[in-house]
């Protein structure tokens, strides 16, 4: 039997995803040591600038919170194996080095004092370690002793910090299920933590496994009824600090933005928007001041986003649209101007109005359309949501599912007759 996604998880909408660590000094993403070929130990030097002296984890949940967003998932370690909390496997973490301190209990605790939920990154790769380049074939009590390695640090994760809602598993791209004991490692996993959530990165044995929700990468999922979370950077390329995060240009802008979120939202996914804090722990401010403008936004047109679900319905040419009891929500990522018509549904439309303002639209409802009228012709926000009210919950019509040509084709030549 397949885990159940709890429903937290299906409602969050939106999280914040965290890139941080000793790269974060250098100020060059968060792969410099592979990407740019760093002498290993040289780079490891770079855990004694890391310094983190600005950091406030109270300071990050404030910030996703007004953000609106549920829950956070910060790397706890990511490939080049620097570990930001106390481990006793290893002296390469921030308790031991840099920071001086465990900056993921420091983290865990903030979450959970400030009532989001607590999601952890794991690399399983670990660049720190010869072994894992050599793999089980050619060095295979080196693989072993690191597969240890690796088995004790997300022990440590799930045991010593309370409870964790979530944990993101990253780098697993080169061995396989058997190779990492997955079956064990999230047996183990459960036994500290049964209701965590787990994501699809951590390699299945053929048999499958009871874990794992979907993660596009730097894409939007698609339209589906199983949970998924789409993981996209805020800044262009990078997942972690880079010193061109100085530029506004390279980041996002807060239409871009809202048109992942909407899309997400729409599609029945999750958006984990990231950022790369910088080497002293502060948020790049061009990143808080576009979340926080987002969150604006979240609060003006909650109702068309929690306990809403997407619907497979032709308005690919106003952008998107969600559903809950008689109301369906139009998300505009492209206004039309003054008037707009889409496909009809069986049922009577009663009203229309921008939901952040209350304000009414005239509309006209014909057989096979709903036109609104008398729109203003610029954009009224970022992303303008109008609810359209019915004598009932509203079905499609039969000739309004996306998309047109595709799939009802006798419909659209009755339409093409009249």
């Amino acid at each position: 039997m397949k885990t159940k996604i709890p429903a937290w998880f299906q409602q969050a909408k939106f999280g914040m995803f965290i890139h941080w660590g000793s790269y974060s000094a250098l100020g060059h993403g968060e792969q410099p040591l592979y990407r740019e070929l760093l002498n290993p130990s040289q780079y490891a030097r770079l855990a004694d600038k890391f310094r983190a002296e600005h950091f406030d984890a109270a300071e990050w949940v404030r910030i996703a919170k007004k953000a609106e967003m549920k829950y956070m998932v910060l790397t706890a370690k990511h490939h080049d194996g620097f570990c930001l909390f106390k481990t006793s496997t290893t002296d390469y973490n921030a308790v031991k080095r840099g920071p001086g301190r465990d900056l993921v209990g420091a983290y865990v605790k903030a979450c959970r004092k400030g009532g989001l939920k607590v999601g952890l990154y794991f690399s399983l790769a670990d660049w720190s370690v010869p072994a894992h380049f050599a793999g089980p074939k050619r060095d295979k009590k080196g693989f072993d002793d690191f597969i240890r390695l690796v088995h004790a640090q997300v022990r440590e994760l799930m045991s010593n910090y309370g409870r964790i809602d979530l944990l993101w598993f990253d780098g697993q791209n080169y061995f396989t299920a058997g190779d990492w004991q997955s079956t064990r490692l999230v047996k183990m996993i459960r036994s500290y933590q049964p209701d965590i959530i787990i994501n699809d990165r951590l390699p299945k044995p053929k048999a499958g496994g009871e874990w794992g929700y979907d993660t596009p990468e730097q894409k939007i999922g698609s339209f589906s009824t199983k949970p998924w979370e789409s993981c996209v950077t805020s800044a262009r390329h990078f997942w972690g600090y880079h010193i061109c995060h100085e530029d506004e240009t390279m980041w996002y802008s807060l239409k871009e933005l809202m048109e992942m979120f909407v899309m997400c939202a729409a599609r029945n996914g999750n958006l984990l928007l990231n950022v790369g804090p910088k080497p002293d722990g502060r948020f790049p401010h061009f990143f808080t001041e576009r979340v926080c403008d987002m969150g604006n936004w979240i609060r003006a047109n909650k109702t068309a986003i929690y306990g809403a679900h997407g619907i497979d319905h032709e308005f690919a040419y106003g952008g998107c649209m969600t559903t809950k009891g008689n109301r369906v929500y139009l998300f505009f990522l492209y206004w039309p101007g003054r008037e707009f018509s889409f496909p009809g549904f069986k049922q009577k439309l009663i009203q229309a109005r921008f939901l952040a303002t209350g304000k009414p639209i005239k509309t006209c409802q014909e057989k096979h359309r709903i036109i609104l009228k008398d729109m203003p012709l610029k954009s009224p926000d970022v992303c303008p949501v109008v609810e359209l009210v019915f004598d009932a919950i509203p079905q499609d019509a039969e000739w309004a599912k996306k998309r047109l040509w595709m799939i009802n084709l006798e419909g659209m030549e009755k339409w093409a007759e009249r």
